[in-house]
């Protein structure tokens, strides 16, 4: 079965992103937007050239667009087509229990990987409770209120989606709800990180993890994702992302929680929080406050060289520090510009003449600096190993890393697909 990331129409495409709408939107002037359900939402891609922005799709992610495209595929009824196929869901928040798992990760996203093809993609997301159904793609009426940001990459082959597996399995510690049945490529491999994430499980013991790794999509574009553990215990965009890139950067996420202070630790960067979205520089008279927005969103800030785009699962407050996590960066210009014309509050970080100001004017020339603090970013990759070796493995559901019982992944039925309303 092939796999790819598919645009609106249904067609392949190396990469897509889109900002789901809140439900609560209004216009610039707070009036009420007729029509709306915050199931909208604007959408770039890969295909898309150099001068192109952000534009709303005709459809919504209830029923038809990208991201059911996508995902219908893993809903097939089991066959010789799926023999080769393994995927698994992964959410904190379990719509098929309804329970939260605060001790896992603050993960949310799908791995797909069919080996038949050696096609894969990962789709990264902020909305709880999805994908909702075990036999049929839905979209959760909780999701629609709140804005919501997603990013799906067709990985460069299967090799891949293992490389990434290995990195959730030791940083990001998904909540693996529902998993396909194993696929035969799988069967004789206990120890593959995907088997082991679909079987609900993650490295054992207390070990700080942060770390990036690159990954590359199938027309070759380079990822990167960066994700650390619970128990690495910094903050994740000022002591990873930030030093990571070596930027600035414009964050918006949930905040509803106390935010961490703006200066990063290597005391050259800084992030700072956006207040919302204005789609007014697009031609869409529709806003929100951050208050209604769920997203998982961080870009450079203008003034940098190089400008990243950041989609992923950690919100910019305090009590994300212990929980596992991670973001997705990349490189596109024309979305970074759009992303950077919408977000309210951009603004240029550091005052002119700053000691801080005039440390980023040194690394930018190629001066080292004598501020000790920016080699947080060796530190943080050198926190965690990559690549951990797994202690020998029990039976799904019969124990975890911390000695305490784990529900069993729910595995794929077999079943009719029903036609989606």
């Amino acid at each position: 079965m092939e796999l790819s990331a598919l645009d609106n129409d249904g067609n392949a495409v190396d990469w897509w992103f889109m900002y789901k709408l809140s439900g609560k939107s209004k216009t610039k002037e707070g009036g009420k937007i007729k029509g709306l359900t915050g199931a909208e939402y604007v959408y770039f891609d890969s295909s898309e050239g150099s001068t192109a922005k952000l534009v709303e799709a005709k459809d919504l992610v209830t029923k038809n667009g990208a991201l059911p495209n996508t995902l219908d595929p893993l809903f097939a009824p089991p066959g010789p087509q799926t023999e080769r196929l393994g995927f698994f869901f992964y959410n904190d928040e379990d719509p098929l229990s309804g329970k939260t798992n605060s001790s896992l990760g603050h993960t949310k996203g799908v791995l797909a990987y069919d080996f038949g093809t050696d096609t894969a993609f990962w789709l990264v997301q902020s909305t709880p409770k999805f994908p909702q159904s075990k036999s049929e793609y839905e979209f959760p009426d909780t999701g629609l209120p709140n804005a919501q940001t997603l990013l799906c990459v067709t990985l460069k082959n299967c090799d891949e989606s293992k490389r990434i597996a290995n990195q959730m399995f030791a940083a990001h510690q998904p909540n693996v709800y529902y998993a396909s049945p194993t696929p035969a490529d799988l069967v004789h491999a206990p120890n593959d990180p995907r088997l082991m994430l679909m079987e609900g499980h993650v490295v054992t013991g207390d070990t700080p993890v942060a770390n990036s790794i690159p990954f590359y999509s199938k027309a070759n574009t380079k990822f990167m994702s960066i994700a650390k553990n619970k128990y690495w215990g910094l903050d994740f965009y000022n002591d990873l992302v930030g030093p990571t890139l070596h930027e600035n950067l414009d964050v918006e996420t949930w905040i509803h929680y106390a935010m961490p202070p703006s200066l990063q630790s290597d005391k050259v960067h800084t992030v700072v929080d956006m207040q919302g979205v204005d789609l007014n520089p697009l031609g869409y008279d529709i806003t929100w406050p951050e208050n209604d927005d769920h997203a998982k969103l961080a870009i450079s800030a203008l003034s940098e060289d190089q400008h990243y785009i950041c989609v992923g699962d950690i919100n910019f407050t305090l009590s994300m520090r212990k929980r596992s996590g991670g973001t997705v960066a990349f490189q596109c210009e024309p979305l970074y510009q759009s992303l950077s014309s919408v977000l309210v509050g951009v603004s240029t970080h550091l005052k002119t003449g700053s000691h801080a100001a005039n440390q980023q004017i040194a690394l930018k020339n190629g001066k080292p600096t004598s501020d000790p603090a920016v080699q947080v970013t060796a530190a943080a990759l050198n926190s965690g190993n990559l690549a951990p070796t797994p202690k020998p493995r029990k039976q799904a559901g019969r124990s975890t890393a911390r000695g305490k019982p784990v529900k069993k992944v729910a595995k794929r039925p077999v079943a009719k697909k029903k036609k989606r309303k």
